[in-house]
């Protein structure tokens, strides 16, 4: 229901025949009238999208109303072929509709022009949406003659962090005990030849 009116019923058939169209069956119904109390509404005419595989087991070549996703591993993700809507007369005389539906398959059964239109029956161009999204933070990037002239470091700059707040600092105690280190290496060789001499 929509708006307090019905627009939509939907029929399941799950029953796999093992000869073809030997399941197949054909739901008969009204809206309203009768024992409902309610006013005669069955529209003259319905249409039926169906989803229809040749299995309950399969995994491809299912189709939506005609159209399908392609093969497997094959799929872009949008719908293919020509969409088929088929328009069903109903009985006027009684005010009933008959809807086969064939084993197995699942079929949508439209009871207004507005709910098919809903439906997206009406979108002849499928939608594409960008695979890319520019943001308002820039890339970082570099001169291509500078960096194929650069090698590397060089030993000129002296070494830091990612961090930007605790860069210079950190540079500064490593360069401190770099040179610590290389002052103390020196001192205990100079040593460590003295007393080989004094032996």
């Amino acid at each position: 229901y929509e708006n307090g009116v019905a627009s939509r019923l939907l029929f399941v058939n799950y029953v796999q025949p093992t000869v073809p169209n030997a399941n197949d069956y054909i739901v008969t119904f009204a809206v309203g009238g009768a024992q409902t109390g309610l006013p005669a509404v069955t529209p003259a005419t319905v249409k039926v999208k169906y989803l229809r595989a040749d299995s309950i087991n399969s995994k491809d070549n299912i189709t939506w109303a005609g159209q399908t996703f392609g093969a497997q591993f094959q799929s872009d993700g949008r719908l293919q072929g020509d969409l088929d809507i088929i328009e069903i007369q109903c009985n006027a005389a009684d005010g009933t509709c008959n809807v086969p539906v064939p084993g197995p398959s699942v079929a949508l059964v439209f009871l207004t022009d507005s709910a098919v239109a809903s439906s997206g029956a009406d979108i002849t161009q499928a939608e594409t949406f960008a695979t890319t999204v520019t943001t308002g933070k820039s890339l970082p990037s570099m001169n291509q003659a500078d960096l194929m002239a650069s090698n590397g470091r060089n030993g000129g700059d002296p070494l830091g962090t990612t961090s930007k707040s605790s860069s210079k600092d950190n540079s500064a105690a490593l360069r401190n005990g770099v040179s610590s280190g290389w002052v103390m290496g020196v001192s205990l060789f100079a040593s460590f030849a003295l007393a080989q001499l004094l032996l």
